[in-house]
């Protein structure tokens, strides 16, 4: 089975293809997919702390 990065790491390599890429769209998706990842981890932060009280 394949096993996915953490989060993080997905979101920095987002921004990195973003910063690669030379067409407009392209780094539109990378920067949105990044801002994805974010949310994502921001999600389950608050989850964590919620299970912790």
């Amino acid at each position: 089975m394949n096993e996915c990065p953490p989060l993080k790491e997905q979101a920095t390599d987002q921004l990195r293809e973003a910063l690669d890429a030379g067409d407009p769209d392209k780094k539109n998706f990378h920067i949105r997919s990044a801002l994805q990842f974010e949310e994502c981890i921001e999600a389950t932060d608050q989850a964590d702390h919620a299970q912790a009280d």
